[in-house]
């Protein structure tokens, strides 16, 4: 019991946030049980455990008794509604309870140690979270009994049950208990660490209780180091909290720290006097010995400085009385000390002499009791720190491998991709040299194509020259010359005329059959007139074919016309052949960078996907290629159509 009371004396009235969540005020007005079990029933006859407890914590110090009552009917009620977490919940409270209030730490462990158990038979995060709490209260318990070591254990456990499930809603509580721990062995530097992110947790969070016990944390841990800039900031904090709230602990605390501040720093000492005469003041108004005891021995040395000896021995007294009975031995080497001093100032060196032994006896026990403790905690901490050390090291070894894997992922998926490019670059380059090869091979059949054009049109226009010119003009002549045969003989007979006569008419008929091929060959009308001229001539000859032109009527290259015209001379003796038509269209357009020719017949039509294309056919679709043309087909049971387009070089038209 002894330690528990020293270290409420380092932790500055910390011991407030040693029940997760527990905030009272002292004037609650009485509540029976029924009526506020009632309070958290609902219309089904439920009753809400958590909600209860909640509730049950307010009145753990106004109404101690009634709430060890409450909290075991809590416990029956969960075990009627078979609530399991409720169960859990309830053994909790009652550890707490025993803990807080009767300080009875193995009643307190017993129930707490149900609830662990309970806790952890269930998967859910609110269970997770419980036995969070109780690794919380357990770490409480053994940092009141001075076990330091086993205490920063169960913290730490807390802490990562609470990451666990993401809940950092009591994780001030414990960060300010793992503050007050190094506090007792005097690494005040990590105290202060500590201490700040409790503060800065429960400002993020909303909590204003956290954050006034936090401040007193740290501001204890400054005035340790000697460090006092912030502390009057912290003092304010807390003492906002105090007046607002109504908690005479925190004003309490305000005047402690702050008389300290006072004594340390501005060595004030009168001034030091009044703050902490304010805190004994508040102190006997509770009526708790263990703040009465640290108010008069903090007042006693107050007193010693500022010269009010009779003052001083009085405070010490009480000090001392209150030390022996509470088992405080540092509270009362202190007031050993103080007495000492007085009876120095009034001359009783014996008297001072006996309490300056007893005085160092006391402070070698307490050195040693804090060393050893020191050793132990600083042992544990240096193996919680090497084993955080190991778990981080292969934590970062899994982080360093699971980069190595997407580093070589990444690198394995660039090598692919650039492969994978290559070989596109590679096939695209080879599909550009087939296309290349194959447009070359194109323009040479074309070049092949225009020039047995050229040779066939050169060879026609020959040929129907000859004909014309030669075979027509010499057929002309011996039809000239026969008749003046029948004139001069005049002896021929009856049916020797009969036979020159028939010899004349099949002349004329050679003749105008001659004329007709050597036009066809090569029409003259073309040559000198255009395709629409020479067109329309074709198109009169043939009694079912009709001929539209449409468009400008500029001539084209004597290529281009030509193969017009042989084409639609082609396509037009295809339908008379194959078509059985009885109506044959033929439309010629013209326009400024294009002209098309259409051959549509109204004939049986034909199946493209079993009839092969003939000679005829083949040549036309040569002959448009030659000119980078486009031939299309449309052929049903109803007809024929045929249609040709042709884009136009802008040196195309020849006006």
């Amino acid at each position: 019991m002894g330690r528990y009371r020293k270290i409420r004396i380092r932790m500055g009235g910390l011991f407030c946030c040693i029940l997760l969540g527990l905030t009272f005020p002292l004037n609650l007005l009485a509540q029976s049980l029924d009526s506020l079990i009632l309070k958290h029933t609902d219309s089904a006859g439920k009753v809400h455990i958590k909600l209860l407890l909640e509730d049950s914590k307010k009145h753990m110090y106004s109404h101690p008794t009634e709430t060890f009552h409450l909290a075991e009917r809590v416990l029956n009620i969960a075990e009627m509604q078979k609530d399991k977490l409720g169960r859990a919940r309830s053994y909790q409270f009652l550890g707490i309870c025993h803990f807080q209030v009767t300080a009875d730490y193995d009643s307190a462990v017993f129930y707490l140690q149900k609830a662990e158990r309970l806790f952890l038979s269930l998967p859910s995060k609110e269970a997770i979270e419980g036995n969070a709490m109780v690794q919380h209260n357990f770490g409480t318990i053994k940092q009141v009994k001075g076990e330091y070591a086993l205490a920063i254990d169960y913290y730490i456990q807390a802490l990562k049950l609470f990451d666990e499930v993401e809940n950092t809603k009591f994780y001030a509580y414990t960060l300010n208990n793992i503050s007050t721990l190094y506090a007792l062995v005097k690494d005040n530097q990590k105290a202060e660490k500590y201490a700040r992110a409790c503060i800065k947790l429960s400002q993020q969070q909303g909590d204003a209780f956290m954050k006034a016990t936090g401040s007193i944390a740290l501001a204890d841990a400054l005035l340790q180091q000697g460090e006092y800039n912030e502390i009057m900031p912290l003092l304010e904090v807390i003492l906002e909290y105090g007046q607002t709230h109504n908690d005479p602990y925190k004003v309490l605390l305000y005047h402690l720290n702050y008389g300290t501040y006072l004594m340390k720093y501005k060595k004030d000492y009168a001034s030091a006097v009044k703050e902490y005469e304010k805190a004994l003041a508040l102190t006997e108004s509770i009526g708790d010995e263990w703040e009465l005891m640290r108010q008069n021995s903090a007042l006693s040395e107050a007193y010693l400085q500022n010269n009010q000896f009779d003052e001083a021995y009085s405070s010490a007294q009480r000090s001392m009385l209150l030390s022996e009975k509470l088992g405080a031995k540092d509270k009362k080497e202190i007031a050993l000390f103080v007495l000492a001093q007085v009876n120095v100032h009034k001359r009783k060196f014996e008297q001072a002499y006996q309490q300056l032994y007893s005085a160092y006896l006391l402070k070698d026990t307490l050195f040693n009791d804090d060393s050893q403790q020191h050793t132990a905690f600083i042992e544990t901490v240096y193996q919680t720190e090497k084993k955080e050390l190991k778990i981080e090291a292969l934590e970062k070894q899994r982080q360093l491998y699971i980069w190595l894997g997407i580093a070589g992922g990444t690198i394995l998926l660039t090598v692919l991709a650039f492969a994978l490019i290559r070989y596109r670059l590679a096939v695209n380059k080879r599909k550009l040299a087939e296309e290349e090869a194959q447009r070359l091979q194109q323009e040479k059949q074309l070049v092949a194509v225009q020039a047995t054009l050229d040779g066939e049109a050169a060879e026609r226009s020959r040929l129907a020259k000859d004909l014309h010119d030669g075979l027509g003009s010499m057929l002309s002549l011996v039809k000239f010359n026969l008749p003046q045969m029948k004139g001069e003989a005049a002896v021929l007979d009856t049916i020797d005329v009969t036979r020159f006569q028939k010899a004349l008419g099949m002349l004329d008929d050679s003749i105008q059959e001659l004329r007709r091929v050597a036009h066809h060959m090569m029409p003259e009308s073309l040559l000198r007139y255009g395709l629409r001229v020479s067109l329309t001539d074709f198109c009169e000859a043939i009694p079912i074919a009709d001929f539209h032109y449409f468009g400008d009527e500029s001539r084209l290259s004597e290529k281009m016309e030509i193969m017009i015209y042989r084409c639609i001379h082609e396509l037009v003796n295809n339908a008379l052949k194959h078509a059985q038509a009885n109506h044959i269209n033929v439309q010629l357009v013209q326009e400024e960078d294009r002209i098309s020719f259409t051959v549509q017949d109204d004939g049986i039509g034909f199946d493209q996907e079993k009839v092969t294309e003939g000679m005829g056919l083949q040549n036309v679709r040569q002959r448009v290629a030659a000119f980078a043309g486009e031939m299309h087909i449309y052929s049903t049971e109803q007809g024929t159509e045929i249609h040709v387009e042709i884009e136009l070089p802008k040196t195309e038209n020849n006006d």
